[in-house]
């Protein structure tokens, strides 16, 4: 068995409610898939068995049994299973809620980290996989009393806030596509390319990027470009021809076409007026 996820409710669009989405098991096969994702809502991870590693963002976190992970809403994320570890874990999906440090912060993840008794959540665990998994009568109630008990308990490492609010997924995901092309632009980049960095689909990511920073990925590109080719005009003496190579436009033709849109002047034109001032 690689993955069984049971649903429960759909995520609440009602100020001050926090809701059940799902809860799943995973178990290393010859099935499993590892792809970074993320939610709107937040998660909480249990590590019930084997080794591997919770891979978020830049980090890799080993995992072993009792391993409870906080993690929050927007925040991409992975499981790799060592071959020989036969990694499994239980995972419950929650909106409305987000987890912050004892110092006031909102971090990507939070260990819950009490090595003292860390089998001690199990049981809380396995219960509610059982009861979503046959959804007798009552059992939303009852999975809802155990989800506040796991959060209660959580609350001695980490402050549980009961938002109510709807997190706007993509500002997490929009900031990284920002960085990747701040950082290689000078490089053949697509909107593919950006999405799968940004594990986020690329009809998404042209939308979201569009809301947060009035343009689309691709046209803040090209004024990413046409900025360092205006620093290069003023302060070199490299052709327009070598620049639009230097400041990754894929031709001279296309570099002089959006230097002039973007700026009302040809690059020519804009280092003759810079050297003269």
């Amino acid at each position: 068995m690689g993955n069984i996820r049971y649903d429960i409710q759909k995520p609440s669009e009602e100020s001050g409610q926090m809701r059940l989405i799902y809860c799943a098991i995973s178990r290393y096969d010859e099935s499993w898939r590892s792809i970074p994702h993320s939610h709107h809502h937040a998660e909480l991870f249990y590590c019930v068995g084997g080794s591997g590693f919770l891979q978020i963002a830049g980090d890799k976190l080993p995992l072993s049994d009792g391993d409870f992970f906080l993690i929050n809403p927007a925040v991409a994320h992975t499981e790799l299973s060592n071959p020989s570890g036969m990694l499994e874990y239980i995972v419950i999906g929650v909106s409305g809620v987000r987890f912050i440090t004892p110092s006031g912060e909102q971090p990507r993840y939070y260990l819950v980290d009490d090595r003292t008794n860390n089998r001690e959540l199990l049981p809380y665990f396995h219960d509610m996989l059982r009861e979503v998994s046959r959804q007798r009568e009552g059992y939303l109630g009852i999975c809802m009393r155990i989800l506040e008990i796991l959060l209660q308990k959580a609350g001695r490492y980490a402050t549980v806030d009961i938002t109510g609010e709807t997190v706007m997924m993509g500002n997490s995901e929009c900031a990284e596509a920002k960085r990747l092309m701040d950082a290689h632009f000078k490089d053949s980049i697509s909107l593919d390319w950006l999405a799968e960095r940004a594990h986020i689909s690329k009809y998404y990511l042209s939308r979201a990027f569009h809301r947060h920073y009035g343009l689309s990925p691709m046209h803040y590109l090209t004024s990413r470009r046409v900025q360092e080719a205006c620093h290069l005009l003023r302060h070199t003496d490299h052709s327009p021809s070598e620049i639009s190579a230097m400041a990754g436009f894929s031709s001279p033709s296309y570099f002089s076409q959006a230097f002039k849109r973007l700026m009302g002047i040809s690059p020519i034109k804009y280092r003759r007026e810079a050297q003269g001032r």
